[in-house]
């Protein structure tokens, strides 16, 4: 790949010349070098990851060291005015502001829940959480931002806080588990994503999660994963050797599912930073509910054990259970109790987003023997709350047991399709130089 250096460095040398941060992020947005899209197959090859470090040595003039993510500020002077509000400016300090609250939000951890934080940097979600009376413990590979957030925690009297000198391998190392791990803007500069990801599990309590917030894991992210090209991102590998890496939200998602997670996307609207990827294991995600566990309810119908029976009425005899599903493709099963005599009509729907989003609708006439009924549906996005939904028309008689979800593998073809492919193919020249 053939890097324009002296553009790269003219580009640099204006931003010297902003008056303030709003001046600094709007020359940031100015400029773009082009991504290198011939890129080897493999992903998760070390051809790809010596390419991406290849071009990182490049950027900055030496090989990567996790000593280039450190900082030097006065930790007195920064605790009394920390970013955003150093700057002055209601552009950052409300994105920053709505971005902690979304991913506060978005991870709706009970009271009392434990959470291990890497890079806090600053410390501002680190704070906002503590006081919130979460049990907070953070690693930052900086001890200025270690001193730093220390000094804000004291002058604030929070004491369920504990930061630590330590990098992302730290948590190869500790001995406690978790109800949330969370990264806020700081997953994109680890050296080894995949050595990371797979740490994560042994973090975590049963049902707890892994927030990525206000990382750059994107649809248009014009390779699986690697350094970004943005004004932004080659001010800080250039000049102060930080590693800004990007990832592609197919490639991500396909990688974290491969390694036994199931990731839910918060996006807002009023923050660029408001965004937030929840992960939870996908062993932990349900695929079958019946009426005894509560999680199936009904507007017409009686309850009877694990089962429940029509009363004659139209309406809807189930729905729910609002749980979370991957984009893919699937098929739903309504069980009926076969020792039951069924009779009349029922339609059965999958739904989305309250009931607003119909994905598969289908009338089915019920025998008296009937078994179940299936439903094959695909989702292209990931679900929060799928319903799977039986109406009843009047005068039915049926005894439902649950419902359950299967998932249907993808075809020999799609899964031969490398993930640099169509990645590649889908946004093939979104980025490049600016005249």
């Amino acid at each position: 790949m053939s890097l324009d250096f002296p553009a790269i460095d003219e580009f640099l040398c204006s931003l010297e010349r902003a008056k303030d941060d709003d001046e600094l992020r709007l020359l940031f947005e100015r400029y773009n070098a082009a991504y290198d899209l011939n890129v080897p197959d493999d992903p998760y090859g070390e051809e790809y990851k010596q390419r991406q470090f290849s071009l990182y040595e490049r950027l900055y003039g030496k090989p990567y060291s996790t000593s280039h993510e450190q900082s030097s500020f006065d930790v007195s002077t920064a605790a009394r005015n920390p970013f955003p509000y150093i700057h002055g400016s209601w552009s950052t300090v409300g994105n920053q502001l709505i971005a902690v609250g979304f991913l506060i939000k978005a991870m709706a951890l009970p009271k009392g829940s434990r959470i291990l934080e890497f890079g806090p940097g600053w410390g501002n979600t680190t704070l906002a959480l503590a006081k919130m009376g979460y049990d907070v413990t953070a690693f930052d590979i900086e001890p200025n931002f270690v001193a730093l957030i220390k000094e804000r925690a004291q002058m604030e009297d929070i004491r369920n806080l504990r930061v630590s000198v330590g990098d992302f391998w730290t948590i190869e190392t500790i001995s406690e588990s978790y109800d949330a791990v969370l990264f806020f803007e700081c997953f994109h500069h680890c050296s080894d994503h995949l050595r990371l990801i797979e740490a994560l599990d042994r973090a975590l309590r049963p049902g707890g999660i892994v927030c990525f917030a206000a990382e750059p894991i994107i649809p248009e992210f014009p390779i699986p994963w690697g350094l970004r090209m943005d004004g932004q991102s080659l001010w800080a590998i250039r000049k102060n050797g930080w590693l800004e890496l990007g990832f592609n939200l197919t490639y991500f998602e396909e990688t974290m599912r491969k390694k036994g997670w199931w990731l839910e996307k918060h996006v807002g609207h009023d923050s660029p930073w408001a965004t937030a990827l929840i992960a939870r294991r996908l062993s932990e995600i349900r695929e079958h509910w019946n009426y005894l566990d509560g999680t199936l309810k009904s507007l017409v119908g009686t309850v009877h054990g694990s089962r429940i029976n029509t009363d004659g009425r139209a309406g809807y005899l189930m729905y729910g259970p609002y749980a979370p599903l991957m984009r893919g493709t699937y098929s739903a099963h309504v069980h009926i109790d076969a020792t039951a005599a069924s009779r009349g009509r029922v339609v059965v729907d999958i739904a989305a987003e309250s009931g607003r989003r119909i994905l598969a609708k289908e009338r089915f006439t019920l025998s008296p023997k009937q078994g179940s009924i299936v439903l094959p549906f695909s989702v292209d996005f990931n679900l929060t709350d799928l319903e799977v939904r039986v109406y009843c028309e009047s005068d039915t008689q049926v005894t439902i047991e649950g419902a359950s979800i299967e998932r249907v593998e993808d075809s020999p073809h799609a899964a031969r399709t490398s993930v640099t492919r169509r990645v590649s193919r889908r946004v093939k020249s979104i980025f490049c130089a600016k005249p």
